[in-house]
């Protein structure tokens, strides 16, 4: 059976999917039943990187990490899920270096899911909520992807990561759609990964 850890950043995201998932709490953080774990990384890449390490140096090495959380959007309507297909460093602009990619992690190291259902976008991962970019084509944003990423790709972890877009790069709008139900629910993207953990 393989060893599963989803990894959602807040709290708030990671309740009601250990919740539908009937995972035991074991620390304030941590939560697991059989071959399922779930950690709350914290926001941003920092607190992601030290917790996910964390994480592999005192627990059995998951075989699939899965990242579930929100995401901003060029203009991808409210309320849908993305399965992200790369994952981009959106701060990393290092002269002689690509935009956005680390030399050495460069490697595709997401799967996606065989879905026709669900919309495959790249993801960059920033330090602070991204409001306005120059990046022309339909992408998603969120602030801990890319260090689960490089961990994987470190670790030779296989990842799968889904987002639901909960606003169109709008602060303003994202603090609006958090009071709606239907925007802010995470566990309607378990129904994408029924094959995988349930």
């Amino acid at each position: 059976m393989k060893e599963i850890l989803i990894i959602c950043a807040m709290e708030k995201e990671s309740k009601t999917i250990a919740q539908e998932l009937k995972l035991q709490k074991v620390t304030e953080t941590i939560f697991r039943k059989n071959n399922i774990s779930l950690l709350i990384s914290g926001i941003g890449k920092q607190k992601t990187a030290i917790n996910l390490t964390k994480y592999l140096c005192e627990n059995i090495k998951p075989d699939l990490i899965v990242n579930i959380g929100y995401a901003g959007s060029t203009d991808i309507k409210i309320g849908t899920w993305v399965n992200i297909t790369k994952s981009y460093n959106y701060e990393w602009n290092i002269p002689g270096e690509e935009r956005y990619t680390i030399i050495g992690y460069d490697r595709e190291k997401i799967s996606t899911l065989d879905n026709a259902n669900i919309k495959i976008l790249p993801c960059y991962s920033a330090e602070c909520f991204v409001t306005n970019t120059d990046i022309k084509e339909d992408v998603v944003f969120d602030m801990e992807l890319h260090s689960i990423y490089m961990i994987c790709c470190k670790y030779d972890i296989e990842l799968i990561s889904l987002k639901k877009v909960s606003d169109n790069l709008s602060l303003e709008n994202y603090y609006e759609n958090i009071k709606m139900e239907e925007v802010m629910e995470l566990t309607s993207g378990l129904s994408y990964l029924k094959e995988i953990i349930m």
